[in-house]
């Protein structure tokens, strides 16, 4: 992926928290989805899924009577769950879907195409904020699974970003990050 689309999904993820209002981790998903008229619905409750039999997917997302609609299978566990539906809502928000389109998701590390590497780096970034990481001082990939309730291979990820971070002192530098900071810093005071 180019850097001009990583930043399209990064600045993104930095805006939807802003919008929404959000403040503290973990990331309240459905706050987002309700805030722009997304609707996620489980597999188990789902005529799509009975019909297709995608039941070995994590989730996918597509436009239902031009409304935007996150399926997401819930015999995964939790922390799995939360990454699928940011990333679906990522592939939303980014513009990605058109009518009858369904995207799939089935792993953090999907690199078959530039919109799933986006929607990977928004689920990332609207989960776990950098910024956020790292004013909490976290030491550890599990650190992060834990204050942010995702998956270990999620948090592993944005761990390795996080220590790249540091090591060229990339934090604050962007006004939409900085802005994010600062809707944070009460939660972040009263963590530390």
């Amino acid at each position: 992926m180019n850097y001009n689309d990583y930043k399209v999904a990064r600045d993104l993820a930095w805006k939807v928290l802003i919008e929404c209002g959000i403040n503290k981790l973990p990331i309240n998903l459905a706050r987002i989805a309700n805030h722009y008229g997304i609707y996620i619905i489980k597999y188990s409750d789902s005529d799509y899924l009975r019909r297709h039999s995608l039941s070995i997917d994590d989730g996918y997302s597509r436009l239902v009577d031009n409304k935007p609609v996150i399926y997401y299978n819930d015999n995964k566990p939790t922390r799995r769950i939360r990454f699928t539906i940011a990333h679906e809502i990522g592939h939303i928000l980014l513009g990605h879907l058109s009518q009858g389109e369904t995207l799939h998701r089935n792993t953090e590390n999907d690199v078959s195409d530039t919109r799933e590497q986006q929607a990977n780096v928004f689920a990332r970034d609207i989960l776990m904020p950098a910024t956020v990481l790292h004013s909490l001082n976290v030491s550890s990939a599990d650190d992060i699974s834990n204050i942010c309730n995702v998956s270990t291979q999620s948090a592993e990820i944005s761990f390795n970003r996080l220590l790249e971070l540091n090591k060229r002192g990339m934090f604050n530098k962007h006004p939409l990050e900085k802005q994010v900071y600062n809707n944070f810093n009460t939660y972040i005071k009263k963590e530390c």
